[in-house]
């Protein structure tokens, strides 16, 4: 028969082998879990690596096609200003027996600033063989104020007589100040020629810019 001193010892003995299988199962456990959280670290790099890549090629393709807009807008601008010279040099170079002095283009843009507007006017001689045109052009504004017709002289207007000089066109460009509550109709561009009868040219005020 054993003692109770060897029966002590055996159960002793199997609780410090249950403890040494239970910390070698922790321990193993330990360090599958530590390799699967450093696994998991990694991709977690990996897929902000590849989300910052896929961010800069992103960027990178949005700045070229912004680029590439700017560049065709700028070539349509380039493009219709090319058709507008082409116009002009084919009423330039028309043939004979058309009118002697015409406005080839009009353009009067309201500002920023109430009542203050920009204008270009291109004066043309439309025929092949031009002679020099000189001279003097004035502008001058007819309105209505408090419903009564009115004529704005280019002085009223804050605009400079214009000296001519030239052979097949001119641009008249500037800017000019309308009186408070006038209602532009038309603007009159007065021509005194030398060695010609004095002329005056004409067109509707823009309706949308009718203030």
């Amino acid at each position: 028969m054993t003692s109770p001193f060897d029966r002590r010892l055996m159960v002793l003995s199997i609780i410090s082998i249950l403890l040494l299988v239970a910390s070698g199962y922790l321990g193993l456990g330990y360090h599958e879990q530590t390799r699967l959280l450093e696994q998991h670290r990694l991709q977690a790099e990996r897929y902000q690596q590849e989300l910052l890549t896929q961010r800069i090629d992103l960027q990178t393709l949005l700045s070229a096609e912004s680029s590439q807009i700017a560049q065709l807008e700028q070539q349509a601008r380039q493009l219709a200003e090319q058709a507008q010279q082409l116009a002009l040099y084919r009423q330039v170079l028309a043939p004979d027996g058309g009118a002697e002095l015409l406005l080839a283009q009009e353009d009067i843009i309201p500002l920023a600033e109430p009542g203050l507007f920009a204008y270009r006017l291109v004066l043309l001689q439309p025929t092949q063989l031009s002679h020099r045109i000189t001279g003097q052009a004035r502008l001058k504004v007819r309105a209505l104020q408090a419903g009564q017709p009115v004529i704005l002289t280019d002085e009223m207007l804050g605009v400079a007589p214009v000296t001519l000089d030239f052979r097949h066109f001119q641009v008249l460009s500037g800017q000019l100040r309308l009186p408070a509550d006038s209602q532009a109709q038309t603007l009159e561009l007065q021509l005194t020629l030398n060695n010609k009868a004095s002329r005056t040219l004409s067109l509707n005020w823009p309706v949308s810019d009718n203030t």
